[in-house]
């Protein structure tokens, strides 16, 4: 009974985190060329998504899911199109760091 508790917040977590992970997504990449496309007149407004949240569920749940060969692919990718992950959040500074200086120089 026990396992079966913690299988089911797990699944909870990777579908709740995979949602969040998919909106990060789409409000860093899909939702200004969408707001183009439909020619809003008001002003364009940048909204942030939920840093760490997605992929930290995700990760959690791929703990106890890690066995079924789906849940661990989509995992992945979850992860890695997470903007508001930590490796996002890394790979930025990183990219700053080393070519922004450059720029500057």
């Amino acid at each position: 009974m026990h396992k079966e508790i913690l299988k089911i917040i797990a699944n909870i977590l990777f579908y709740l985190g995979g949602f969040i992970c998919c909106l990060n997504f789409y409000l860093s990449f899909l939702r200004y060329p969408v707001y183009k496309i439909l020619k809003k007149t008001e002003k364009y407004k940048w909204i942030s998504g939920l840093p760490f949240v997605g992929s930290l569920f995700v990760v959690i749940s791929l703990f106890l899911l890690y066995q079924i060969k789906w849940i661990l692919i989509s995992g992945i990718v979850l992860i890695s199109i997470d903007t508001g992950g930590i490796h996002w959040f890394l790979g930025t500074v990183l990219y700053h760091e080393l070519f922004k200086k450059k720029e500057n120089a």
